[in-house]
């Protein structure tokens, strides 16, 4: 019997702080397009998580069906700091008139292996909206962050 092979490291990967992450979760297909209210609590519920201990956030932009996410685990697991992000914020968007799930149970994650790697997908990140035909310009996108000196 063949068993389908893992999709993520191994557990220690994601508690150790050396590595970096890009990070992508998808709404729900039946959620599909945030709307701007909902997608403005999400964005709330991330920045509320820019000083915590149990991750350190690098760069992040929220668009209308997911959010892109570079990260490395401070002083717990980046994996069960996903899991609790997307609770909370799930949860956050109950007081903007949504109701049930916000995100798709897994997400995309990829080890980021060299600072060139790295400098290459923060730029993607912040240059997203404007792939995506949001804006013309990256900086006119409201829901995107990237930390000073990162």
């Amino acid at each position: 019997m063949r068993y389908a092979k893992p999709i993520r490291l191994a557990p220690e990967a994601y508690t150790n702080s050396d590595n970096v992450f890009h990070l992508v979760v998808r709404t729900h297909p039946e959620v599909g397009v945030l709307q701007p209210t909902v997608r403005d609590v999400v964005w709330q519920s991330l920045v509320d998580e820019i000083e915590r201990p149990d991750v350190v956030l690098l760069a992040a932009l929220l668009i209308p069906d997911h959010i892109h996410l570079v990260a490395t685990p401070g002083d717990g697991s980046l994996v069960a700091w996903m899991a609790r992000w997307k609770s909370l914020s799930t949860q956050a968007t109950w007081t903007a008139g949504h109701w049930g799930t916000v995100w798709q149970r897994r997400f995309y994650d990829r080890a980021l292996r060299t600072p060139e790697e790295f400098d290459v997908v923060v730029q993607y990140v912040l240059d997203n909206p404007v792939a995506a035909g949001l804006v013309s310009n990256g900086s006119e996108w409201r829901h995107r962050w990237v930390r000073e000196g990162g």
